[in-house]
């Protein structure tokens, strides 16, 4: 009795139900991410259906078992390492039963696939049937998930999101490393303050650095906020009027609230403080843009998780060249497990591109498996003039990193943005020094030339003789 699971299981597989003993499918696995494989090897471990012949690491290693006929089956994710799209079309060339786990498994990017695409989450019973069928010769592309998806952190105010057609809040985040991401957040505020009330938060509480990008005062600052503690919306009124700072005078409408100085003060902000923040800014301004850090595992995580699943729009800034990109791959990943996080509106802003040495913008949106909002150039000066000057680089109409993000700032508003003029300097009179001479010497010059004419000698001449 205790063998007649095995035998059904055995006979799904085409030639293994004769009676003998079938040799299992050996099946390569390549997951990228060591607590995912150990998840699903302790599943298959005792199925006598599959045997997991190979742990690969890269796609390289996955590829030379495919060729060399060692392996029947290949499970990989989308995420692991020197997996492109030649390698896949190398895999898919082999013939063998393919099953790719991705994130969002229903991307129009995986139509072309083979294979059965699986969410990342899949449970071992899935891809299991996934394998099987591949050996089958059926294409099936169970998309579902495999677990109910988890609460929304603030359900309340985001079922209130999906009902509005506007942007209210903006959430800039980034992967390790300096994307730019303060930049991205601190221009489209800039941006939009022109035309609409707009708040940016410096909510980054690991490294804050907006009140050094637009010399504000850093004694005015989140944790003094938090400290005064507003309950009513005149309390609220009066602590934000001490704590928020005008943003540029060419901004009219924007205001900047920034970061904790000190890592001492970090406790002071607490989760329920930012839930209040968040929801009193909506109430005050038309957009409130987040400068959120990178700390979605760390101390800070719950408060980063908040902002992220308060956020109606994210955008994740990347830099263009290869070290960038690897670290939004792993910030991505740490976004996307996140639960509570909807990354249905997520969307990439490719930093300091230069397409003579950096990959194209549709490889950089497949590679990472989002759409590019904006692809902002890589401006040196232009970007250094603005971070010596301590303003906004969209304020500045010679840089082209400038009028990338003023691009991004319209579409996010909905209609073209008309910045104020710059106000033109005081011109500073100079009197140069030959002109109180000339009229002097004229005459006298002129003097002296018609008296030669006439043969007279001239004062001077005789005064010379004498």
């Amino acid at each position: 009795m205790a063998e007649e699971p095995n035998r059904n299981r055995s006979a799904d597989v085409p030639g293994r139900g004769d009676g003998l003993t079938p040799p299992a499918l050996r099946v390569a696995v390549g997951l990228g991410d060591a607590e995912r494989e150990r998840a699903l090897l302790r599943e298959l471990s005792d199925d006598d259906v599959l045997s997991v012949t190979a742990r690969c690491l890269a796609a390289d290693e996955v590829l030379g078992y495919a060729e060399s006929g060692r392996i029947d089956a290949v499970v990989v994710a989308a995420d692991l390492h020197r997996l492109s799209r030649s390698a896949l079309d190398a895999l898919a060339r082999t013939r063998l039963p393919l099953v790719l786990l991705a994130t969002p498994a229903d991307d129009a990017r995986w139509g072309w696939f083979p294979g059965p695409v699986l969410p990342l989450d899949a449970t071992p019973e899935l891809v299991r049937n996934a394998l099987l069928a591949g050996v089958r010769g059926e294409r099936i592309r169970p998309v579902a998930p495999a677990s109910a998806p988890a609460p929304r952190i603030a359900a309340e105010p985001s079922a209130r999101h999906e009902e509005s057609t506007e942007v209210t809040t903006l959430g800039v985040v980034s992967g390790p490393g300096s994307p730019g991401r303060t930049l991205v957040a601190v221009n489209l505020a800039a941006a939009l303050g022109a035309a609409a009330p707009t708040v940016l938060v410096d909510a980054d509480l690991a490294g804050p650095s907006v009140a050094a990008c637009l010399d504000a005062d850093p004694t005015r600052n989140l944790f003094m906020l938090a400290h005064a503690d507003p309950r009513t919306p005149r309390e609220w009124d009066r602590a934000l009027a001490e704590e928020v700072q005008p943003l540029d005078s060419r901004s009219p409408h924007g205001v900047v609230l920034c970061g904790v100085p000190k890592p001492e003060m970090r406790a002071g902000v607490s989760d329920a403080f930012v839930e209040r923040l968040l929801a009193e800014l909506e109430r005050r301004y038309r957009f409130v843009v987040l400068d959120l850090g990178v700390d979605l595992l760390g101390a800070n995580a719950g408060l980063h998780r908040l902002a992220v699943a308060r956020s109606q729009r994210l955008l994740f800034v990347t830099d263009a060249d290869l070290v960038g990109l690897w670290h939004a791959r792993v910030g991505l990943g740490a976004l996307s497990g996140q639960p509570g996080i909807d990354t249905d509106h997520l969307a990439l802003v490719i930093n300091r591109h230069d397409r003579r040495f950096h990959h194209r913008r549709s490889e950089i949106e497949w590679a990472l498996g989002l759409p590019a909002a904006a692809v902002i150039p890589h401006d040196q000066s232009g970007i250094q003039r603005a971070l010596q000057a301590q303003r906004p680089v969209v304020l500045d109409r010679r840089s082209r990193a400038g009028r990338a993000l003023l691009d991004l700032a319209e579409r996010l508003h909905g209609d073209r943005l008309r910045l104020p003029p710059e106000p033109a300097p005081a011109r500073r009179l100079r009197w140069p020094r030959w002109k109180p001479r000339l009229p002097l010497a004229l005459p006298v010059f002129a003097r002296r030339v018609r008296g030669k004419q006439k043969g007279e000698p001239h004062a001077c001449d005789t005064a010379a003789t004498s």
